[in-house]
């Protein structure tokens, strides 16, 4: 998966992961951290070929072969979140100014026009699931929700995607 490589060494993307970091420096749970991003990668890459979702994406998405469909899907992974730096400095959605930051990160690591698109359309809907979302954003939703362990957190009764209902039992359903 040489572009995956290529975003992950991107200057860009280390910038942003910088900046999350350091906003987060004083979080006690659910940090935006490498691991978490390349978690939630894994995991909607896991939940795909599960279902025997991989042809319809690929067809679906127009790409050009499974590696293509693989590395489209841990790009999302790993860009979802990259914009929570700005949402901590100054309120914004971090999915909507997320998707925006990937624009400029993707093409860097020879994501064509159409991968640009499917993914940033991912990261702006993964954080919320709605009926009209895409065949990514939703995958990128549930693996987001899936890859906290929330139940077993003892920071559970700050955390606010657990007081706004963000994760339940059945968000852990699929």
């Amino acid at each position: 998966m040489k572009r995956v490589e290529l975003l992950i060494n991107d200057s860009l993307y280390n910038e942003y992961m910088r900046r999350i970091e350091e906003e987060e420096r004083e979080a006690k749970f659910c940090h935006h951290d490498f691991h978490h991003h390349l978690d939630v990668s894994r995991i909607a890459y896991i939940l795909v070929l599960e279902h025997n979702d991989l042809k319809y994406f690929i067809k679906e998405c127009g790409l050009t072969g499974k590696l293509a469909a693989k590395e489209v899907i841990y790009a999302a992974g790993l860009l979802h979140d990259i914009g929570k730096w700005k949402e901590y400095k100054a309120g914004v959605d971090h999915a909507v100014y997320g998707s925006r930051l990937a624009r400029d990160i993707l093409p860097r690591a020879f994501f064509n026009p159409n991968e640009v698109d499917i993914i940033c359309r991912a990261i702006y809907e993964h954080r919320n699931i709605s009926k009209d979302m895409s065949f990514l954003g939703e995958r990128l939703h549930r693996a987001d929700n899936l890859s906290r362990n929330c139940s077993e957190c003892e920071y559970r009764s700050q955390c606010t995607k657990v007081k706004n209902k963000e994760i339940s039992v059945s968000t852990l359903e699929y």
